[in-house]
């Protein structure tokens, strides 16, 4: 019976959340999804900093990223002497690290994203400050590193192609120093547990009654 429960959750949540993939182009003035299958939850584009300290000046238990002033925006990386956009305009990350967060969280898998046609960027994390790494970082809820791939900015055009899964994703990073575009994964969201086990339930009862 708890087998046959677990198995109907698994089934309910697949059937519930699964979803296809999702690319920014960057080409918009909002840098909203350009091609793909829309998000189930929201997502929010900030550029970011790497917070040590709490509000009265004590070390964080968890440091983390946290949302900085000003608005990501996607420009001509040509314009800034970063050589030519893979497609249209790129997002511009030289100056500070972008941070992606979902409104819910998130499964993603087939992650990719690609630089600039320049050679310029970070050649290395600067004093173990991974705002300024050659890592792209994913967290969950609670500012725990999942996992990371990584990149060289100093490499022209260089591309990120992972098919690596990243479970229970809240947030994912991109490390300053580059432009970056088009940017895309395949996501499912991570059912809440009442939902599963509704979800369980509901198939239960009807196997239940075509078993009757």
């Amino acid at each position: 019976m708890k087998s046959l429960l677990s198995t109907l959750a698994a089934t309910a949540a697949t059937a519930a959340f699964v979803h296809g993939a999702t690319t920014f182009g960057f080409d918009n003035a909002n840098l909203a999804l350009t091609a793909g299958t829309p998000l189930p939850t929201s997502v929010t584009i900030q550029n970011a900093y790497w917070e040590t300290l709490d509000d009265d000046g004590n070390p964080l238990a968890v440091p983390g990223f946290r949302a900085d002033t000003g608005t990501p925006v996607a420009s001509d990386p040509s314009l800034s002497f970063y050589g030519s956009a893979i497609s249209g305009k790129a997002l511009d990350g030289t100056n500070n690290p972008t941070m992606f967060t979902f409104g819910g969280a998130m499964n993603l898998s087939s992650f990719g994203v690609f630089l600039d046609n320049s050679n310029y960027g970070n050649y290395q994390q600067t004093g173990g400050n991974p705002a300024f790494g050659t890592n792209i970082l994913f967290y969950d809820a609670a500012d725990t590193l999942i996992g990371y791939i990584g990149l060289d900015q100093t490499v022209s055009g260089f591309t990120v192609a992972d098919t690596g899964t990243y479970g229970n994703v809240s947030k994912l990073i991109l490390p300053s120093g580059a432009f970056y575009d088009n940017l895309s994964f395949s996501a499912t969201a991570v059912p809440e547990p009442t939902t599963a086990l509704l979800g369980s339930l509901g198939l239960f009862a009807l196997f239940k009654r075509r078993r009757a």
